[in-house]
């Protein structure tokens, strides 16, 4: 099997493969890159990282939250701007005949 993971030779017979032919500098230079994602013996490690992305989602709800209820603050407004309209249009009719019978 090579760095890439594919298979180089037959599966019983792995001696031509590209990575037994590596200088062991090279093979340890691999395994180290990889070997994050293959070995967990740092528990508390895991442990501080999964309470980091739990706190990181609760944050993210949080924000949600906040957001949706902007949101319908905001949605709520909208839907109330006719019925203002129709009032301030409403006053400023009123205002402009009391200022001409006023005036006149």
């Amino acid at each position: 099997m090579n760095e890439s993971g594919l298979s180089d030779t037959s599966l019983l017979d792995t001696s031509g493969s590209t990575y037994w032919r590596k200088k062991d500098s090279e093979k340890a230079e691999i395994f180290r890159k990889i070997e994050p994602y293959l070995i967990f013996l740092n528990v508390h490690q895991l442990q501080r990282q999964g309470a980091d992305i739990q706190t990181k989602i609760e944050e993210l709800e949080e924000l949600n939250q906040s957001l949706r209820q902007r949101e319908k603050v905001k949605d709520d407004a909208i839907v109330q701007l006719p019925d203002q309209l129709v009032s301030l249009s409403a006053r400023l009719q009123k205002i402009i005949l009391d200022h001409h019978f006023v005036v006149a």
